[in-house]
């Protein structure tokens, strides 16, 4: 009934309690949920999510979106619930980031020697193609000084620390956190500059 109605229109019909104009709008979208939990599912599988993980996230996106749009801003809803959607679904990966991050800072030292080559901690958060599980082995509660390292890093320090830990190589985060390589490289040469710093004081 309602399948040529437009975005605003169906929005309004919404807010009318229509059940049909809500279908109709998921339903138009599921094609882009559909492309962006297949896009971000590589990155999601590192962090022990599926697609279906990725794909729920995506519809909470745009959940949130049809409640709070309002057609007065001059911003098209196609364009607002792009931006929902995709935020959703990146809320999620910074989440699961964060709590592999935790899994993995029960017991590292940052400046010990952890292999036969003499490479730190540190020199493994930032090595590209570094194992997580190896960080595992290591005995020493660092809880807290992770607690440091945070507290002196900024929020894009903080995401590329957490997805770094987690392996994600310098292009895969480039373009989660929608950043130029250059970007990216610069962000963690100051994380390994704050955090050499910690460890000498």
């Amino acid at each position: 009934m309602y399948k040529d109605t437009n975005d605003y229109e169906l929005i309004y019909l919404i807010g009318e309690s229509n059940e049909d104009a809500l279908n109709i709008l998921y339903d138009k979208y599921k094609p882009t949920i559909d492309l962006k939990a297949k896009r971000y599912l590589k990155y999601g599988k590192k962090l022990g999510l599926e697609y279906q993980d990725l794909f729920q996230e995506g519809m909470l996106g745009l959940s949130e979106a049809i409640s709070s749009f309002k057609d007065d801003k001059n911003a098209q809803f196609k364009t607002f619930a792009n931006l929902c959607i995709e935020r959703q679904i990146f809320s999620l990966l910074k989440k699961s980031s964060r709590k592999k991050h935790t899994l993995l800072n029960d017991s590292m030292s940052l400046d010990e020697s952890i292999n036969e080559n003499d490479n730190t901690l540190l020199d493994i958060f930032f090595e590209d193609g570094t194992d997580p599980s190896e960080l595992i082995e290591f005995k020493e509660n660092k809880r807290e000084l992770f607690k440091e390292i945070y507290k002196v890093l900024t929020p894009l320090e903080r995401e590329v620390f957490d997805l770094k830990i987690n392996n994600f190589d310098y292009k895969e985060m480039s373009q989660l956190l929608n950043r130029s390589y250059k970007s990216i490289d610069s962000a963690v040469q100051r994380i390994r500059l704050k955090v050499r710093k910690i460890i000498e004081e």
